[in-house]
């Protein structure tokens, strides 16, 4: 009996690990380390030109687990395209004052929407051309040969690297015993942050299909299970055996001994927000909650914002880079591997978190696991993850985030004091606690599955 990974999530990830990814990677090192002494592990990913499942050689995995730890970041644009990106700036502001207001508002609309969707057709054929060569670059390689009692587990972003259609019918010729994740409903729950990106009814369908192919479905919190009993409950779908693990929240790499490239250290302390730049993460409130404070006559900390920009945050980006209120206070920064996100969790003041949504919140846990005070969302999962040692606000509330904010800058003491709880009393959750607890659920009578690291 074999027990299969699927890693196509990992095997076509191109930047810095988010949560995601990380429960996919980590479970592939457990399984590695332990290959020698469980049942045999193997590894395999879909092929959608050919519309198969094809497996991929351990060295080939291994191969792919060194490149993802440190991305390099990337290469900086040529200057004559960046030449003529300053050139077109510039000749817009310099002719937009001379136009109609009525003519100036629409030419701005239609550029915004038309660059929106030029920005999802190009990640959208990026990723088919990725699926291309990957298929072209698997068109020898074997076929993943299921047999009938092997286990098949699946931890990725399987509504964009996986046919669900295709494994459940591969699951009842063969007789695989299934195991999935389900991280969020959040595009059902709240399809409006989703507009264009996915939508709620291929994010409920992709839902609905796991439901009906898994023997089992990991959640990685209580929040998420009820929303997704909740969720196929309405669809109509079945509800399999769930079960809740918790993320590990430990960086493994050796801190930093500099800062990451683009931020510079100039003695002002700093607050931490790591999260992707896109609208359910709410970086709108902390924006103007810096300005506010700036028009209330305080200087605050500076405010680093570390992720990969997502979509809908055209607008929050032009404020950031034209708002003189704050051009000298908030900072982006873009692929910060692992070691340089230790460095920032590590010197950092304390951490903010104010999504308006997720099925966990990997980062606040994070920031614990650093000994490091977070101020977070009060919405959804968050209170579950950061238990007592982290202050909730309503994501939406401004002037509470102003008020809570200027005082923690100004009162560094309670901050230090909070910091000195965190590292007395948190225990931080180890990732080969959280893939021992995956491998549980996975394989029930593995002899190396109850309770060993």
């Amino acid at each position: 009996m074999s027990l299969w990974l699927h890693v196509s999530t990992l095997m076509n990830w191109d930047r810095p690990p988010v949560g995601i990814v990380r429960v996919e990677r980590e479970y592939a090192l457990w399984l590695l380390e332990h290959a020698s002494q469980a049942h045999d592990v193997r590894f395999c990913v879909y092929d959608r030109a050919a519309e198969r499942f094809v497996e991929v050689p351990r060295a080939q995995v291994e191969e792919r687990l060194a490149v993802n730890r440190e991305l390099a970041p990337p290469a900086a644009p040529r200057g004559e395209l960046a030449g003529w990106k300053r050139a077109i700036k510039n000749a817009w502001y310099a002719v937009r004052p001379m136009l109609p207001p009525q003519w100036r508002d629409r030419m701005v609309l239609r550029a915004r929407t038309g660059y929106h969707h030029l920005l999802v057709a190009r990640e959208r054929w990026r990723r088919r051309l990725a699926r291309l060569l990957q298929g072209r670059a698997a068109a020898d390689a074997p076929a993943a040969n299921f047999a009938r009692g092997d286990q098949w587990v699946s931890l990725g972003a399987d509504w964009e690297y996986l046919d669900q259609e295709a494994l459940y019918r591969i699951k009842h010729d063969v007789g695989l015993q299934v195991t999935l994740i389900c991280y969020d409903a959040i595009p059902v729950v709240l399809p409006q942050l989703f507009v264009d990106v996915l939508s709620r009814e291929r994010f409920g369908s992709y839902l609905a299909e796991l439901a009906w192919c898994a023997d089992h479905v990991l959640c990685i919190s209580e929040c998420t299970r009820r929303d997704f009993e909740r969720v196929m409950r309405e669809m109509g779908a079945p509800v399999p055996p769930t079960h809740v693990i918790r993320l590990g929240d430990e960086i493994r790499e050796p801190k930093s001994e500099a800062p990451p490239a683009g931020f510079d250290v100039d003695g002002r302390p700093f607050v931490l927000y790591v999260s992707t730049i896109e609208r359910r993460k709410n970086h709108e409130v902390l924006y103007r909650a810096w300005a506010r404070m700036r028009d209330n006559g305080i200087v605050p900390h500076r405010l680093v914002f570390v992720g990969m920009r997502g979509w809908g945050v055209n607008d929050l980006m032009n404020d950031l880079r034209l708002d003189p209120r704050v051009h000298d206070d908030i900072v982006v920064l873009d692929r910060v591997g692992d070691p340089a996100l230790a460095w920032l969790y590590h010197h950092a003041a304390f951490t903010v978190f104010p999504s308006l949504y997720e099925g966990w919140g990997l980062p606040v846990v994070e920031s614990l696991g650093w000994g490091k005070f977070c101020v977070a969302s009060s919405a959804a999962s968050l209170p579950e993850a950061g238990g007592d040692w982290v202050e909730y606000i309503d994501p939406w509330d401004l002037p509470r985030w102003v008020e809570r904010l200027s005082y923690f800058m100004t009162h560094p003491q309670e901050v230090q004091a909070r910091n000195e709880r965190i590292a007395r009393e948190y225990q931080p959750t180890a990732w080969r606690d959280t893939s021992a607890a995956i491998h549980r659920v996975a394989m029930p009578g593995d002899v190396y599955s109850p309770g060993q690291p």
